[in-house]
């Protein structure tokens, strides 16, 4: 359920109840597409952007147009391939930080149909923050504050087996917690509205956040999710 709902890497910071019944952990929720600013300093070709894209799919390409956001203003700049030229990487580099970048691609697929249409693939990514956001004090600080005000307070037998409970929430711009929510999926079979109202108001009281920001001292919000 994380992994398709929240497209988590990995999970990471996972502590136990003293009692040994629960786990719980803070997570980054990821974009669907993002890349680092290392990684779209060294692309070359759409492929090195988005890694569900498949140049196999292509026969001939018709257009690739990227759109970037410079001042609030759209810029795009075509090509004619699947490489990158030099005014599409300038772009994406300068853009505005946080803003998302769409790549528009017109091609003649590569199948063996005698009559071929062109097709469009068109996807958005954004470049990470140089610096994700942040608890004050730290992690640990962050599990302690969790444990105290909610994890040790969860009665026992609430959790059977692989039931879980997660809260997603975001950062923002200020640091401050807002759009924090239950999330709810058909497949959570055991449901405990008390349990929920707990972690969810733990949530809310949470001190500021660091928020994450790019080199150039943008701040932008950040998206996570604790799960119990």
């Amino acid at each position: 359920l994380l992994f398709a709902a929240f497209g988590l890497p990995q999970l990471a910071t996972a502590q136990d109840t003293p009692s040994g019944e629960f786990t719980y952990e803070v997570n980054k929720v990821y974009p669907s597409i993002s890349i680092t600013k290392d990684k779209l300093t060294e692309a070359e070709t759409i492929a090195d952007l988005n890694k569900y894209y498949k140049p196999s799919w292509v026969k001939e390409y018709r257009s690739v147009v990227i759109s970037t956001s410079h001042d609030g203003s759209i810029k795009k700049i075509t090509s004619s391939d699947g490489s990158l030229n030099a005014e599409q990487r300038e772009n994406m580099l300068m853009a505005d930080a946080g803003t998302d970048i769409t790549v528009q691609v017109k091609y003649m697929p590569d199948n063996n149909l005698k009559h071929n249409e062109i097709q469009n693939v068109d996807f958005t990514f954004t470049v990470d923050p140089d610096k994700d956001a942040s608890y004050p004090g730290g992690q640990e600080r962050l599990m302690r504050y969790l444990n105290e005000q909610a994890i040790a307070n969860i009665a026992e037998g609430t959790f059977e087996g692989y039931d879980l409970t997660a809260v997603k929430f975001t950062v923002d711009e200020d640091g401050g917690i807002s759009n924090a929510h239950i999330f709810d999926d058909a497949m959570q079979t055991h449901r405990d509205e008390a349990t929920e109202k707990l972690l969810l108001e733990t949530i809310c009281n949470m001190d500021n956040w660091e928020p994450a920001t790019y080199a150039s001292g943008q701040k932008v919000k950040q998206e996570y999710v604790l799960t119990v």
